[in-house]
């Protein structure tokens, strides 16, 4: 791992394909991912979603999932990022990882 990139151990997609998703706006990440293999697929939403600063990305990405892909790539997790992932807009307001108690946006470890 380069200095100041984020954590690709376990990535399902190489390095170049993962900034472009982060750079692109979640409906385009989303339509994108839509056309990965469905393992695939199902292992980017839960890898987006277990890191905080990922973590809109990975249910974007698993709004194309099915509940049974989730489940069998996170067990119990699959199914709750398939819950979240059906009302994005009430996980992320609930989600103090992802609001801060300052009202600044959380900060991205990602560097292109």
């Amino acid at each position: 791992m380069t200095k100041g990139s984020i954590d690709l151990e376990g990535c399902p997609v190489p390095e170049e394909v993962l900034g472009e998703l982060i750079q692109e706006s979640l409906a385009s990440a989303s339509e994108r991912a839509r056309r990965l293999p469905d393992v695939q697929r199902n292992r980017l939403a839960v890898y987006c979603y277990r890191r905080a600063h990922l973590r809109r990305l990975g249910l974007a990405v698993a709004a194309n999932c099915s509940r049974q892909g989730l489940v069998e790539e996170a067990g119990h997790a699959g199914e709750v990022i398939y819950r979240q992932a059906l009302d994005p807009d009430a996980t992320v307001a609930g989600d103090t990882y992802l609001t801060s108690r300052t009202g600044k946006r959380p900060v991205s470890l990602y560097r292109v």
